[in-house]
């Protein structure tokens, strides 16, 4: 069990939650539709499995780096810059149509987004007590999930009208958006309060880190569980663009439901959090995962996208809280940023992997003859995965003391 010294938090401000739900409106609409746009512009399968996994590599393993540059000089600073250039590259996005092109944005996107999400995670615990963290962090993350609910509300007004095939330009509004609130994020994070900096002359010492045997553990099983899960995702944009045929207002339609339901949850998952252990809700936001790609290998209709991701929704509400909360349970208060970005480069670097096994396993021997079959097999195969792997996160230890 890690015991930790109650610490006095700083009380939540309009400026974090508009710092929040103006980040993830913008998150939301890049991400959703950004893999699609990929489709429309003539990515083959290698090039998205290329794609997602430097996407992932590049996103990801840098915020060891910018971690400690947060822990050693402020939040703040960090997040309206990383949210300011992220914005900058989605803009420029709009007007390439060549795949080289557009790999290269979205992965500088990607790159400028590390940089904001170590200094955010670490934000969120200067708001928080170890008695009540998974109900504050997952209340702010609720009322976050508000911006990414109203981005897809917005997608499907702006879209419901749309005559003919989806093309690039159908998805110019989206992004336009995407970048404008990536803007606003930036300028609003700089009125948030953050506590200063724990003193430390240190220089990062990486091997230090890593040798908690604690995180340890639990990123060993994120390495496992990181590789399983990636493995549908250059798989899935083919199933909703080629196969499915949907419109953008479809896509917002299902991204409503998974982002209603995680809203709806994630403020409960916290309060069980604090009652029961952080643990238990890790294991369920991992194991649920496997509600997608088990989906998407099967539907029929876009209908039945929509009614996986109402239950997909709790489980990823699940994750975006529990995820945060364990680290920060575990992590001194001067490496807060430090030990969120190791967590997240060392699956980063698990998820790099997953995408390149999953695009290569599935172009090379899975769909060989062509049509959908073989991409269904491999989304058969990552649903098992996630699944068994999913159970790998009963090892970690737990990090909270239950309470009644």
């Amino acid at each position: 069990m890690v015991k930790e010294i109650e610490e006095e938090p700083i009380t939540p401000s309009r400026a974090l939650y508009g710092t929040g739900l103006t980040g993830m409106f913008s998150d939301n609409l890049s991400h959703r539709y950004t893999s699609y746009l990929a489709v429309s512009i003539g990515l083959t399968l290698s090039q998205m499995s290329l794609l997602r996994a430097v996407q992932s590599l590049s996103s990801n393993v840098l915020q060891l780096v910018w971690g400690r540059l947060v822990d050693r000089h402020g939040k703040k600073i960090f997040l309206s810059v990383g949210r300011f250039l992220n914005g900058t590259l989605i803009g420029a996005i709009i007007f390439v149509r060549t795949p080289a092109w557009f790999m290269s944005l979205v992965i500088g996107a990607s790159i400028c987004l590390s940089l904001a999400m170590p200094a955010w995670s670490s934000l969120l615990g200067d708001y928080t007590s170890s008695s009540t963290r998974g109900a504050t962090i997952g209340r702010i993350n609720s009322l976050s999930q508000i911006g990414g609910l109203t981005a897809m509300i917005f997608a499907f007004v702006t879209s419901i009208n749309q005559v003919g095939e989806t093309t690039p330009e159908s998805y110019t509004t989206l992004l336009a958006m995407s970048a404008a609130m990536n803007f606003v994020s930036g300028v609003l994070s700089l009125f948030a309060e953050e506590k200063p900096p724990a003193p430390t002359e240190e220089r990062l010492d990486v091997a230090r880190v890593f040798m908690d045997p604690t995180l340890r553990r639990y990123l060993l099983v994120n390495i496992v569980y990181g590789i399983s899960m990636s493995f549908s995702w250059p798989l899935m944009p083919f199933i909703v663009v080629d196969k499915l045929d949907m419109k953008i207002w479809q896509i917002a339609a299902f991204s409503i439901a998974s982002s209603g339901s995680s809203l709806l949850s994630q403020r409960h998952l916290g309060n069980l959090m604090d009652r029961i252990g952080r643990r238990p809700v890790v294991v369920f936001s991992r194991v649920s995962m496997a509600i997608a790609p088990l989906v998407y290998a099967l539907a029929t209709s876009w209908l039945h996208i929509v009614v996986a991701d109402v239950i997909l929704g709790v489980g990823m509400g699940a994750w975006m809280s529990s995820g945060p909360t364990y680290i920060i349970d575990i992590a001194p208060r001067e490496l807060r940023a430090t030990y969120l970005a190791a967590n997240t480069a060392v699956f980063g670097v698990s998820t790099f992997v997953g995408n390149l096994v999953g695009g290569f396993v599935t172009d090379n021997f899975l769909a060989v003859g062509g049509g959908f079959e073989g991409i269904q097999t491999g989304l058969l195969i990552s649903a098992a995965l996630r699944f068994l792997t999913g159970l790998l996160y009963f090892k970690i230890h737990e990090t909270h003391t239950r309470r009644e």
